[in-house]
């Protein structure tokens, strides 16, 4: 419990503009169906942090390229990418070849995932996940995520993860040979007299 009220204060005490809670290692990767290349890296060594920004009850959620040695900020114009949190965001959790991360859709068909280092703990990363849905609750609701009980918040992680799953489900294509092939040949149903 002092664990979460920290995080709050850290999250929902911060400036605006201020990184409030980070992920400091991962590869940001983009999805763009029916683009040649499906699956983009675009930071391959990036943090993942939740930003407050200037509007009461926004957020934004920042993937940002970390700096390579050497290698001064006016570098590069393309050093981070910035999304409002709301519950269009579809936030969740995700793997990828074994490794754990979050995924979320973009305002345009981009879908993105930011896969953590294994340093990252599996409680950094449920921490990280509440948080992000106590800042779409904000957004939705207009008020402090405090005023909302713990299913609510609860309820906006839920929906995201039950809209992934049936995502998923819809993107698999089952015709009668996949089915008499995974559970063998279907006799016909005899009706009775």
């Amino acid at each position: 419990m002092y664990a979460l009220r920290s995080l709050s204060k850290l999250v929902w005490g911060a400036n605006e503009g201020a990184e409030t809670f980070k992920l400091a290692s991962g590869v940001l990767y983009e999805e763009r169906p029916g683009a040649k290349v499906a699956r983009k890296c675009i930071y391959k060594d990036s943090e993942l942090c939740i930003r407050k920004t200037s509007t009461s009850y926004q957020y934004q959620l920042v993937a940002i390229r970390a700096l390579e040695e050497g290698e001064d900020l006016s570098d590069s114009l393309d050093d981070e990418r910035s999304f409002l949190i709301g519950i269009e965001l579809k936030f969740t959790p995700t793997t990828f070849e074994g490794a754990h991360g979050f995924r979320w859709n973009d305002v345009g068909e981009s879908t993105y995932e930011f896969i953590a280092d294994e340093s990252v703990t599996k409680s950094v990363r449920e921490a990280f996940a509440m948080a992000v849905a106590r800042c779409a609750w904000e957004r939705k609701h207009r008020r402090e995520y405090t005023e909302a009980d713990a299913g609510e918040v609860k309820e906006i992680m839920d929906r995201a993860e039950d809209e992934e799953l049936e995502r998923l489900l819809d993107s698999v294509k089952l015709d009668d040979a996949d089915i008499e092939a995974a559970v063998g040949p279907m006799s016909p149903v005899k009706s009775r007299p």
